[in-house]
């Protein structure tokens, strides 16, 4: 029994070595990476839900049934111009103002710490986010490190269908309204691979992905905002010249003042109720412009 102790007595020692080699140690080193990875990853998500969000307000083309008005304007923004805003939002240092309308020029040497990482052996830290394959002198450096999808399609389902089948019908009295209501966006990034080994095969791919369903309304001001409300108005269609003449001569006797024209508006819409900051013209100087 005592040989049989002596031979065995090292082994604890043995077992600790080998597992601070091959176990500890290489989390130790790989834990801070992947960690960056995790934030990355977070970035992605939060990237195409702000791409989601923005396409429901900013239209690349003009709403149907716009008023033959002149000094109207709608919200529009390209998708290249919305996607030029994700680094300055997402990916630029803490405790920076944010601004729609950068005047500098954009830097991927400038972004948080946390998407910075020590790639090359006695390099310093840089931008875990490596170039897309198509990148060149002709795109936008904003755009060199991200691909990005976004499409608006018809309502999904059974229930998108009823739906549909209701805003068709409105359109019989000239109410329309856009029905690409569901809109899908995604950001695809690729890391850049850690110097050591066996980690500098990894090749990760991450993925942000965010759908929203929204409404078509876009109340360009308020001949906008009366031009379609009065299609969805039936008293609307009874303001004709017979049935105002008709009040008329029910005005003259003394219980028919009240019916009178200009006191019984019929299909009357009134946008002024609405708060003013409701009401504004999109592309004027206090609104948008």
């Amino acid at each position: 029994m005592q040989t049989v102790y002596r031979k065995q007595s090292g082994q604890a020692l043995i077992e600790s070595v080998l597992g601070l080699s091959y176990v500890i140690i290489p989390l130790l080193i790989i834990m801070p990476f992947m960690s960056k990875v995790s934030g990355l990853q977070h970035k992605s998500h939060q990237a195409s839900h702000y791409l989601a969000w923005e396409r429901t307000v900013w239209k690349e083309q003009d709403p149907s049934l716009l008023p033959n008005v002149s000094g109207l304007y709608i919200a529009k923004k390209s998708e290249t111009e919305n996607a030029k805003q994700l680094p300055w939002r997402f990916y630029q240092k803490d405790g920076l103002a944010l601004n729609s309308r950068n005047t500098n020029q954009w830097n991927w040497n400038n972004i948080h710490p946390l998407l910075k990482h020590q790639t090359q052996r006695n390099h310093s830290q840089t931008t875990l986010l490596k170039p897309v394959q198509q990148s060149s002198a002709s795109v936008d450096e904003e755009l060199s490190r991200f691909t990005r999808t976004h499409n608006g399609e018809r309502l999904p389902g059974s229930m998108g269908g009823i739906v549909e089948n209701a805003v068709n019908l409105l359109s019989l009295t000239g109410f329309s309204l856009e029905q690409d209501q569901f809109y899908r966006t995604g950001i695809n990034t690729n890391i850049e691979n850690h110097y050591l080994e066996p980690f500098n095969n990894l090749n990760l791919n991450l993925n942000g992905n965010s759908a929203l369903l929204a409404s078509g309304w876009n109340a360009a001001g308020p001949h906008h905002v009366k031009n379609r409300v009065e299609r969805l108005v039936l008293t609307n269609y009874m303001n004709i010249a017979p049935i105002q003449t008709a009040q008329s001569i029910l005005g003259i006797l003394p219980f028919g003042k009240e019916l009178r024209p200009n006191s019984l508006r019929l299909g009357h819409v009134d946008p002024n109720i609405l708060p003013t900051n409701r009401l504004c013209t999109y592309g004027t100087a206090n609104c948008g412009g």
